[in-house]
């Protein structure tokens, strides 16, 4: 697949990326900066600041009048914050190009910052925190991550606290907005059926905005882990449910790490399939969980492995013995040389689909050109994980999997006395 790469006279990075055989075309734009760049005080101001670019513009005086002009035009649109990185997109058909141009520069250099509602905006993020809070499929991983990650800012929830969230003052919210929110810290990637004339369009609504003088990047606090000491690696928080959710883990790669190819056909032979060890073993053949996979996250300068389930409370223990029994026979011994073709072919299949759709294609761009020291296409990585072999899984699985290392978290009607690990 080609792309084009160009940086626009202000700094902003372009990446237009071409898809046949659609009719539509994605623009999103991603800053790199999320919620591990903020002070504690400021705790969620990054999902703050996304939230606010709907609120209305100087062009589109409220969300009303910003949302039906979007909405008139049948499009997809949204925005995500995460510990790294903001995005926004919109997908539409090609021929409204220039409108959801428009409509995307409009929104994030000419927002409102409303006070009246600025202040009503933070009722509707504490309602989405009580609403993740209540959902504990939802809420594992911010458990699991903020205990692993205990004690700096990548264990932070992205959506801080109520209490953060009600303690914003607007200067703060928009010096921090204005630090990070410049043209030079802008990845626009444009994916799909590209418009003729996006050279002319990326110059009317992009390239003649102005950076200020306090742009800065890439200012975070490095990772650390929390503590070693087994009681502090398990914790447990108390809801009253019917199903528990279990979630385990290892340290594990940042995304720059080549092991982090092996690692991905590894985790899907674990526990990326109806077909993996994991799948056939916790739920088909002991029926002690609906929901059980494997996968990783990566981060910057760190990264982690591992397994969730959902559950009754009274077979975390069979689960976990399970889990641990299914990782030492990967340890000891890898994988067959069939799990291993499926586990490649099943990659590639999946990779292939989800990338039919053009804010798919966006989004790989955008994470190459944020966090790996050359883009890679979607067949490169393809052509990586082809040359896996079993020794590497090997090699992999004895890197990560260190039982003095792994961190439990459990949400539900648990009593922590009940479960060893």
């Amino acid at each position: 697949m080609n792309y084009q790469k160009t940086i626009l006279d202000n700094g902003a990075q372009v990446i237009l990326v071409p898809v046949e055989g659609t009719k539509s075309m994605t623009t999103l734009v991603m800053y790199p900066v999320g919620s591990r760049y903020e002070s504690e005080k400021m705790s969620g101001v990054s999902h703050y600041v996304e939230h606010l670019m709907f609120k209305g513009t100087k062009k589109r005086p409220n969300t009303l009048k910003l949302t039906r002009e979007i909405d008139r035009l049948g499009a997809h649109y949204n925005a995500f914050t995460s510990k790294e990185y903001t995005g926004y997109y919109i997908t539409t058909d090609v021929n409204y190009a220039q409108i959801s141009l428009d409509i995307l520069s409009d929104m994030l250099f000419d927002s409102l910052y409303d006070p009246k509602e600025m202040e009503r905006e933070k009722g509707v993020i504490v309602e989405e925190i009580r609403m993740y809070g209540d959902n504990p499929l939802m809420n594992i991983d911010n458990i699991f991550e903020d205990l692993l990650y205990e004690g700096c800012p990548l264990g932070r929830d992205i959506a801080g606290t109520e209490k953060h969230v009600l303690s914003y003052k607007r200067d703060e919210v928009l010096k921090y907005r204005d630090t990070y929110y410049q043209p030079s810290n802008m990845i626009i990637v444009i994916a799909g059926n590209i418009a003729p004339d996006i050279t002319d369009l990326l110059g009317t609504y992009f390239e003649n905005r102005k950076n200020k003088s306090n742009a800065r990047q890439k200012l975070y606090k490095p990772f650390c882990f929390g503590s070693a000491k087994k009681s502090d690696r398990f914790f447990v928080q108390q809801k009253k449910t019917d199903q528990a959710q279990l979630m385990l883990g290892f340290p594990g790669f940042m995304y720059q790490d080549k092991r982090n190819i092996p690692e991905l056909v590894m985790s899907t032979i674990l526990g990326g399939s109806m077909s993996s060890r994991l799948f056939i073993q916790i739920r088909e053949r002991r029926g002690l969980a609906y929901m059980v996979r494997s996968g990783s996250q990566n981060f910057r300068d760190t990264g982690y492995v591992f397994v969730r389930a959902g559950l009754e409370a009274k077979n975390i223990q069979k689960a976990i013995a399970v889990i641990k029994n299914e990782i030492e026979k990967i340890v000891e011994k890898g994988v067959t040389k069939k799990e291993l073709e499926d586990a490649k072919t099943h990659i590639r299949g999946s990779l292939t689909l989800s990338l039919e759709d053009s804010s798919a294609q966006a989004h790989w761009y955008a994470q190459q050109i944020m966090f790996q020291s050359e883009i890679k296409t979607p067949e490169e990585e393809l052509t990586l994980v082809e040359k896996v072999t079993n020794e590497d899984i090997r090699r992999v699985a004895r890197q990560i999997f260190k039982w003095d290392e792994m961190r439990v978290a459990v949400i539900g009607d648990v009593e922590r006395e009940g479960i060893r690990f």
